[in-house]
């Protein structure tokens, strides 16, 4: 990713592929809320998608007005297809596709936070309020597994 900032795709894509990871981890959570229905762990759910649409909604004020379609992953479509599988897919299936979009998210974060052209008050967000919470879904999320 930090390649990408010097080879042309820049900051507003950079930008634009953590938004989309945000919302593919909101779209993940939902799948697992459909498996979690009814339960204590819900809540906790409800409550980690909360938190990835707000973090896509702060990382869009960063985003400016320039955004072109060449080139971009889209891990939305990635949870999209993972929703459309038969309904028999198990609570820890869904819980690894929500790991693995929080996954996603903490790397693009990652490699934001040390480039050095990258925008300081898009990566004082990422310091203050985005890595934090990705730290705290990830604990939710281990105790979910394990008490799953």
């Amino acid at each position: 990713m930090i390649a990408n900032l010097h080879n042309g795709i820049g900051r507003t894509e950079t930008i634009h592929s953590m938004v989309e990871a945000e919302l593919a981890a909101a779209d993940a959570c939902n799948l697992a809320l459909r498996r979690f229905e009814g339960r204590p762990e819900a809540k906790e759910l409800r409550r980690i998608q909360q938190e990835h649409r707000e973090a896509a909604n702060e990382l869009r004020t960063h985003q400016g007005e320039a955004r072109t379609q060449n080139g971009r992953r889209s891990w939305r479509n990635l949870a999209h297809s993972i929703a459309s599988l038969p309904q028999r897919l198990s609570s820890n299936v869904a819980l690894r596709s929500l790991t693995h979009a929080e996954d996603e998210c903490f790397r693009l974060y990652k490699d934001a936070v040390f480039e050095k052209d990258f925008p300081v008050e898009c990566q004082a967000l990422i310091w203050s309020t985005l890595l934090p919470r990705l730290e705290a879904h990830r604990e939710s999320l281990s105790r979910l597994h394990r008490d799953g």
